[in-house]
């Protein structure tokens, strides 16, 4: 199976690219299921539900989020949408889902977002201990596991 992850898609113009770009990726190289990074898709931060259908059209399988989940009201009209995952180590309680199973060609793929802590200035969980425990329970019922890891350093 061939899984394509595509990076944080900044702006219009990242949109644009990934909309001329990612149908000959995927023809080319033969991909199953893409996880797209959109959470800086609307103006450089966030995402509205426009970008997002339009990001899903392009077969794209799951939209992953980060740090700026929240920069845009609209992400309430669609967070608990089934193809868009937020950071799984946001406080209980915080609207979406942190990771989310999916079947493709006979395999269960579960898709895991988290943001890292230094210098993201957000009230967040220690994503590897989550990731530890959410794995540990998931292992036994999926095939793959896929961890996007959204994070930044001043280093």
């Amino acid at each position: 199976m061939n899984i394509l992850a595509v990076g944080d898609v900044v702006g219009i113009i990242g949109v644009d690219k990934l909309k001329s770009e990612l149908p000959k990726i995927i023809s080319k190289n033969n991909i199953d299921f893409v996880i797209v990074n959109g959470e800086n898709a609307a103006e450089g931060m966030g995402l509205t539900e426009k970008l997002y259908k339009e990001i899903l059209k392009l077969n794209v399988n799951v939209v992953t989020m980060g740090n700026h989940t929240w920069a845009k009201k609209d992400i309430f009209n669609f967070i608990d949408d089934k193809q868009i995952v937020r950071p799984a180590n946001y406080p209980k309680n915080v609207p979406g889902k942190g990771y989310r199973i999916f079947e493709c060609k006979g395999k269960k793929i579960a898709v895991m977002n988290f943001i890292g802590r230094v210098t993201m200035n957000i009230l967040s969980e220690n994503p590897f201990l989550m990731a530890k425990d959410i794995i540990s329970n998931l292992k036994r019922e999926v095939d793959i596991i896929v961890i996007d890891f959204h994070r930044r350093s001043n280093s």
